[in-house]
């Protein structure tokens, strides 16, 4: 029997692909989103060390332009976070759309999948009946061989042979016990029923 082909080999690998290209897509957007965030936990960071420098400071004098330059530079931080906070909520959005793309690309290379193994199954079931139709096509005929044949002295004496037949097993797990029961079963057939073995 031929091995196994599956017809549609060629869409389970453009459907991989595609699934490959938007996990990389998502990985993009994801990168833009926690760089966002970070610029922005960084300037939440230099926020508070500005203030914390303006209360240390009062300790021990500072001037008026000195309290207005690290205020401005506060009010500006805080305005950038402001721009960084609207820039977060629209790559969020875009992160879920490409999230999205990412469970459809999955879902449809899924089904190719799903159906490769049932072809696969169905395929492994039929490899294992023309199995089990050669071994009982074979015993039928090493029996039909041994009962009918017209070398055999067929006097008082003579004892009639009892053909050996193998056990026909049922499997559907698609090992290859099968095969190699089969090959047995012709090695024994041309040893002893084709006169190569005979004494």
């Amino acid at each position: 029997m031929k091995r196994f082909r599956f017809s549609l080999e060629t869409v389970l690998k453009l459907r991989s692909l595609k699934e490959e290209e938007e996990i990389r897509r998502l990985s993009l957007v994801v990168s833009k989103l926690n760089t966002l965030i970070s610029e922005k936990e960084n300037n939440e960071r230099e926020i508070q060390s500005s203030y914390e420098a303006i209360l240390s400071s009062a300790k021990v004098g500072t001037s008026l332009s000195d309290y207005l330059s690290i205020e401005q530079y506060i009010k500006g931080l805080i305005r950038r976070n402001e721009e960084i906070d609207h820039r977060i909520e629209n790559q969020t959005h875009e992160v879920n759309l490409v999230r999205k793309d990412v469970m459809v690309a999955r879902m449809n290379k899924k089904v190719i999948e799903v159906l490769k193994d049932k072809r696969f199954l169905e395929w492994k079931k039929k490899r294992n009946r023309m199995e089990r139709r050669d071994v009982e096509e074979f015993n039928f005929q090493l029996s039909k061989q041994t009962l009918f044949d017209p070398s055999e002295n067929f006097g008082p004496k003579a004892s009639k042979k009892i053909p050996k037949t193998f056990k026909i097993l049922n499997r559907e797990d698609g090992g290859d016990e099968l095969a190699s029961d089969f090959k047995t079963l012709r090695d024994f057939y041309e040893k002893y029923y084709l006169g190569q073995g005979k004494s």
